[in-house]
């Protein structure tokens, strides 16, 4: 059994390519639904999620927001919980420290090669491309104007930094050391790069 986590540069194909490394695999393939059930294990009302927005108290809360709706969060949570930074990497880790127990698995995101750092049987892999191509991506996938990719591109590279500073408050989050393998999206292939990692994954196995 593997875990697979993957770290990216938004607009590198880490979507993409996880879903296909996932299915391949025959692995279960987790995304955003980790911070759904971090809304119901730590009981956070949607109010006290927009007061975190508008007050700035968490640089998570935006990311939460982004994700769970106001209603999802009111049908599932009430109001006697009040969700820190603390709380929600403690919640996010124990999580992500199941799933890896349970293995066969391929995370994107959230932190994972943090969380699950030293573990046996993970891999963890970083995808990066540079501006160009990443606002090239984008634009082409979500059908945006360049411009308006470029925003997004910016904005996306800002959040996932302050996401990881949480973390790891120093920094580095693309070191080299962090990280199992490191692809590219330049000059490889989004089918060579599910080629490596399946081939990573199988030889872990054995």
């Amino acid at each position: 059994m593997a875990t697979i986590t993957i770290s990216r540069h938004f607009g590198a194909g880490g979507t993409t390519l996880g879903s296909r490394v996932a299915k391949k695999l025959g692995y279960r393939y987790v995304e955003d639904e980790l911070i759904k059930e971090v809304a119901k294990k730590t009981g956070v009302a949607a109010s006290q999620v927009r007061t975190f927005e508008k007050s700035g108290t968490s640089k998570l809360m935006k990311l939460l927001d982004w994700v769970v709706s106001p209603e999802f969060i009111d049908r599932h949570t009430s109001e006697k919980t009040r969700l820190t930074e603390e709380l929600y990497v403690e919640e996010i880790k124990e999580i992500l420290q199941g799933l890896h127990q349970k293995g066969n698995v391929v995370i994107l995101g959230r932190g994972a090669n943090y969380a699950l750092k030293g573990y046996p049987g993970t891999i963890h892999v970083l995808l990066v491309a540079d501006m160009e191509y990443r606002v090239r991506y984008v634009r082409d996938k979500y059908k945006m104007t360049k411009y308006e990719a470029e925003s997004a591109v910016k904005r996306a590279d800002m959040i996932r930094t302050r996401f990881l500073n949480c973390f790891s408050p120093e920094g580095h989050h693309d070191d080299p050391l962090l990280y199992t393998v490191i692809l590219n999206m330049n000059d490889v292939t989004v089918e060579r790069a599910e080629e490596i990692l399946i081939s990573l994954a199988r030889d872990m196995a054995k």
